[in-house]
């Protein structure tokens, strides 16, 4: 692993060295030519050659490249660096890389004897081995979710217990070991449409073992739509909750005093609310007072079965008898353990299916003691691990660097990888593009679980499985691949967590100032290392030893801290993420550095240094703070790849004959403030590929001509996202005489805000032959749009935001593809055109701050196509999920009158013998058939002024009359009739 990712490094190193337009001649080409020759040679022996076979002389070889690529990086490195420093260019031979060639060329010798005696030991096997079914084959990624083996029962189960006829909350917790699927059956459940239309609210968090109270309560905010930052968290939770029937999830909650702290802001409104909970730990599920405990069983012999064949044939059974048998072998041993079938299944999927191959596994996993639960799933998921092939372990290894439990965004990670030169460059691809099908690599063997999806179905972000990340944390702490400093507080001693993850040896020392509890490996000897990651706050007076060991580290590629002023320079340092309130100098004197990404808690103002230009491979810059103005020598940075910032500032780049560099690698350029997008700027950045301007009259770099320049994006050919955003405070946005013709052909993404188009100018966009996503943000005037016929023929997603828009003429064949439809603050619009629920392809009505007519008519859309057969389509309006089945109901009048006299329906009456609701009525399912057409159904104020679910309250009113029934027959005789609106004919029965 770590041999692999050092020589795709060095070959790295000195290809963006070679394309360097002043470190082309640093070195003596014979000289670095041969050590680039000696890297691919080896790289192939570890390609080609199982070297990861368990063997004593292989890790001893794998070892011994890995030190030698090490080497090379770090003399071919700390040259270029002083050479920049020395401002010099003139090519040398040097003592210490020739040292080491000769050492490659030894390793070299040493392999091709190993090799060949694992061949003829290999051939040797090869003659007992001829029950050969299928040579591995590539297999694409499955998107469609599959229903839960083994669960159908449980989720039934825990349905009924949710939707019990009982008002007062209920804590349901979920118990079992890591990998049982406490949180794939919790998931499942909350997922349900039965669920969805149960409840007025759903809501989600992970706790994890280190949580805070604000941070969950972010996340619940967070998934039910609202902001989930600023102030006050617990009492905006509070609020939102009171007086509906809601459900909470807390995922992997550790101790009862996190239960404690967050407990207290979920109010009983006596309506039916529910909290379930998922815990390994059974004694905290008793200690939070639950009302209903449900323990994980592992699967049944046919469930694993069933499990295991959809994870390794994609399919329900096996479909070669020869390899039946030792299948189910592989099965039992992983003891209805889901996760360890799953990944198992994952791992076999792409491995030779040999009988001798799939009965070596078996006899590894029959190997595993039976000692500890948590040691044997390790034990069993490192098989998948071992297998991998070597492009990918480091790639899977890095992820260790991530918070546990934290959502991890796609783009984030391969920027890393490929910043830490482990993915290996091919012909006619990105290096983005290869990482990216390493991480669908990584997800296909299920070491790698999805988080969300774009529009376009590609990966948006991931996350780990607690025993997954455990698992990396194991093997890092064997092949010291990073360095994890873990900071705690005093008060977390005495939870009742697991053990604090380790990597290699750790000691604990207690702060008496800061009443701090630190673990940590001894910090005395800091000078191999190559990559530090802290995810605590820390200041340097916190742990003066760190800084102290830090500053030994010279060696160090990654550093990955919060709140951590740097003690030195570190010469070497590539990947650099660090939160801090101010941005010190020294970062940018790092001349190595090839990924920043700096976040300040305070919105400063950062002026990059003109010294930037001496950071001769950055490759990414990511920096969060109010506003970043660059100097003019940015434009020189030959190797920069993308440009993440809130908001950056570009200057206009130099004349032609001043040091023209063409950024050939720039792909992403995001939040750029006022861009003169000349010419001269569109030559410098042609490949880019996603690109986000924002025009501000109040901000530096503002002149009344930028807008008339961007008719020049049409020059730029491999552009596929394209956000353009005006915040004009005194005169309108770009028009459409200044998008004319603007857009390139290759655009497949497209947002606009605050500009100053007509409908009929969509053509102009619905033109565009490979347009997928459009999104449209108060910048259409006008109120009648007319789609034409052939236009938006590849488009799947579109949104239209804050318009006076009132009559949308539509009809199916327009956007013939369409999944996502997503209506916002269309105050005007009288309904959305029938014939859109026609579309095919269409998955998510979604219309939010519209029009009632608006709503109502998105309603009619679901009805109409349930109507047709057509399940599928999710409707969300008016703050409302329609799922399957869905029914529209609306409160007569006088019963909304007495609802409002009596309070909140999630109170009781007061005097229950008193309690004599008016009559109830039902309005027709509103659909195209309908005979009677109903006026909009009229909100319900709850005890705080916010609307009610119509359906929920309906439903909970009519069983409040049967339970006063039940209970006091004195009341029988009150209640009269219902009056119930036959939908066919309007008649009142």
């Amino acid at each position: 692993m770590a041999a692999y990712a050092a020589l795709v490094s060095v070959m790295n190193i000195i290809e963006q060295m070679m394309s360097h337009p002043r470190l082309s001649t640093v070195f003596d080409k014979k000289q670095i030519e041969s050590i680039g020759e000696k890297a691919d040679g080896l790289l192939n022996l570890i390609t080609n050659t199982n070297i990861d076979g368990g063997s004593r002389e292989a890790s001893d070889l794998e070892s011994q490249i890995a030190s030698a690529a090490h080497a090379a990086e770090d003399v071919i490195e700390s040259h270029i660096v002083d050479q920049i420093h020395a401002g010099s260019s003139h090519g040398c031979s040097l003592s210490d890389l020739q040292q080491i060639i000769e050492e490659m060329d030894g390793i070299m010798k040493k392999g091709a004897e190993l090799k060949e005696k694992w061949r003829a030991r290999e051939e040797q096997a090869a003659h007992g081995d001829v029950d050969v079914v299928e040579e591995k084959q590539p297999l694409t990624t499955t998107t469609g979710k599959a229903s839960p083996v083994g669960l159908e029962d449980d989720v039934i189960h825990i349905m009924d217990k949710l939707t019990i006829h009982q008002p007062k909350q209920h804590i349901i917790s979920i118990v079992g070991m890591g990998g049982t699927g406490k949180t794939t059956l919790a998931l499942n459940v909350y997922e349900n449409s039965l669920i969805q239309r149960h409840f007025d609210i759903r809501a989600w968090a992970t706790v994890s073992q280190q949580y805070s109270a604000q941070e969950i309560f972010s996340k619940l905010l967070s998934s039910i739509g609202q902001s989930g930052s600023g102030n006050d968290l617990e009492v905006e939770l509070h609020q939102t909750l009171w007086g509906r029937r809601y459900l909470i999830v807390l995922d992997d909650i550790w101790s009862v005093e996190a239960w404690d702290e967050v407990k207290r802001y979920f109010p009983d409104n006596g309506n039916g609310s529910r909290i379930v909970l998922t815990t390994r730990l059974s004694d905290v599920a008793s200690d939070c007072s639950s009302s209903s405990c449900f323990t994980m069983k592992p699967l049944k012999k046919d469930q694993s079965w069933v499990l295991f064949c959809r994870n390794a044939f994609q399919q329900e059974h096996c479909p070669y008898p020869q390899l039946e048998s030792v299948g189910n072998e592989i099965v039992r041993l992983c003891r209805g353990l889901p996760l360890s079938i799953v990944v198992i299944g994952g791992f076999l999927l792409k491995s030779p299916r040999t009988v001798g191959f799939w009965e070596d596994v078996a006899k590894n996993i029959k190997s595993i003691p039976n000692s500890m639960e948590k040691q044997e799933i390790l034990d069993v998921l490192s098989l998948s691990y071992n297998h991998l092939p070597p492009h990918l372990k480091p790639c899977f290894l890095y992820m260790g660097i991530f918070e546990e439990d934290s959502e991890i965004r796609a783009s984030r990670i391969i920027k890393l990888w490929v910043a830490e030169g482990f993915i290996k460059p091919k012909r006619a691809q990105m290096l983005e593009e290869i990482a990216e099908g390493y991480l669908n690599d990584l997800v296909d063997r299920n070491l790698v679980l999805v988080g969300r999806h774009r529009y376009n179905g590609k990966i948006r972000s991931c996350r780990l499985h607690d025993l997954i990340r455990d698992l990396f944390l194991k093997v890092s702490e064997k092949d010291k691949f990073f360095y994890h400093y873990v900071k705690r507080s005093l008060d977390n001693m005495t939870k009742k967590c697991r053990p604090i993850d380790r990597i290699r040896d750790l000691f604990l020392k207690v702060s008496e100032k800061d009443k701090f509890f630190y673990a940590k490996r001894a910090l005395d000897n800091m000078t191999k290392e190559r990559r530090f990651i802290c995810h605590d706050f820390i200041k340097s007076d916190d742990v003066p030893e760190m800084s102290d060991a830090l500053k030994s580290a010279q060696l160090l590629r990654s550093l990955v801290c919060r709140g951590f002023k740097l003690p030195v320079v570190f010469k070497l340092l590539r990947v650099l993420t660090v939160a801090s309130d101010c941005f010190t100098v020294n970062i940018m004197q790092i001349l190595n550095l090839r990924c920043l990404t700096f976040q300040s808690p305070y919105f400063l103002l950062v002026r990059l240094p003109s010294s930037i230009s001496f950071i001769w491979n950055l490759q990414t810059l990511t920096i969060h703070a109010r506003l970043v103005v660059a100097p003019i020598e940015i434009w020189s940075l030959s190797q920069l790849r993308h440009v993440e910032c809130t908001r950056i500032y570009l200057p206009h780049p130099p004349p032609p004959p001043n040091d023209c560099v063409v950024m050939v690698n720039l792909q992403t350029l995001i939040k750029a403030v006022n861009l003169r997008l000349s010419e001269e700027v569109c030559k410098r950045i042609p490949n880019t590929n996603k690109l986000h301007l924002i025009y501000d009259n109040e901000l530096e770099g503002y002149d009344d001509c930028l807008l008339d320049h961007l008719h020049n994006l049409g020059s730029l050919h491999k552009l596929q996202s394209l956000k353009l955003v005006s915040t004009f405070s005194y005169r309108s946005s770009c028009n459409a005489d200044q998008l004319n013709c603007a857009f390139p052909v290759s655009l497949k993404k497209l947002s606009l805000a605050n500009c100053s188009l007509d409908w009929n100018d969509l053509t102009i966009i619905g033109s565009l032959p490979q347009l997928e996503a459009l999104k449209l943000v108060d910048s259409v005037k006008g109120r009648n749009w007319r789609p034409v016929n052939g236009e938006f023929s590849r488009l799947t997603f579109l949104s239209i935001v804050g318009c006076d828009l009132r009559c949308w003429d539509a009809e199916s064949s327009h956007f013939p593809v369409l999944k996502k439809l997503m209506l916002m603050r269309l105050k005007q619009l009288e309904d959305i055109p029938l014939d859109i629920g026609e579309i095919p392809t269409l998955e998510i009505i979604s219309v939010v701050g519209c029009s009632e007519s608006a709503e109502i008519s998105a309603m009619k859309i679901k009805e109409e196509q349930e109507s047709l057969g057509n399940e599928g389509l999710q409707v969300h309006a008016g703050g409302r999920t329609v799922g399957n089945q869905a029914v529209n109901l609306r409160l007569g009048e006088d019963t909304q009158q007495w609802y409002q006299s009596h309070g909140d329906l999630a109170g009781a009456p007061s005097d229950r013998t008193s309690f004599t609701p008016p009559p109830l009525r039902a309005a027709p399912i509103r659909s195209r058939r309908a005979r009677k057409e109903v006026g909009p159904a009229s909100p319900l104020p709850g005890r705080d002024g916010s609307d009610l679910s119509i359906l929920r309250s309906c439903f909970l009113l009519c069983f409040r009359v049967l339970s006063e029934i039940s209970i006091n027959p004195g009341i029988q005789s009150q209640v009269r009739y219902t009056q119930v609106v036959d939908e066919a004919g309007g008649e009142e029965k």
